[in-house]
C-alpha cells in the first residue's frame, strides 16, 4: 500500500523552487482566494478530475491545508491513487504564513 510522507515547510519551499513539483492547497475556495502560495493548485471535489488529468503520477505532490492535519488524509488518498512521491506539509498554511509571505488576491 502506498503512503505519504511528512515534510517541513522550509524543505517544501526549497523543493518547489528546485524541481518540477506541485503544491496542492486543500483549503476552501474562499480561503485559497484570500491568500495562497503562488502556483498552488486549489484541490477540492470539483477540481479533482482536472488535477488527475493534468498531473503525472511521477510528479512530487505536496499537500497543504489549514494546520497540517487534513492534508494527511488527502496526501494518503493521492498516494493510493498512484502518486508516487506524496507529502503532507506540517503546520499547514497557518505556519507557512508565519515563515514566508504568501500571495493575496483579496480586494481592499
Amino acid at each position: 500500500m502506498s503512503t505519504f510522507k511528512l515534510i517541513e515547510i522550509a524543505e517544501t519551499k526549497q523543493r518547489l523552487q528546485s524541481e518540477e513539483a506541485i503544491l496542492v492547497d486543500t483549503r476552501d475556495q474562499q480561503s485559497f482566494a484570500a491568500d495562497h502560495v503562488k502556483g498552488a493548485f486549489n484541490l477540492n471535489n470539483d477540481t479533482l478530475k482536472e488535477f488527475v488529468d493534468a498531473v503525472e503520477f511521477e510528479t512530487p505532490v505536496f499537500v497543504v491545508c489549514y494546520h497540517g492535519n487534513s492534508s494527511k488524509g488527502v496526501a494518503q488518498y493521492l498516494a493510493e491513487q498512484g502518486y508516487e512521491d506524496t507529502y503532507s506539509v506540517e503546520g499547514g498554511m497557518t505556519l507557512w504564513r508565519e515563515l514566508f509571505p504568501v500571495e493575496s488576491e483579496a480586494k481592499l
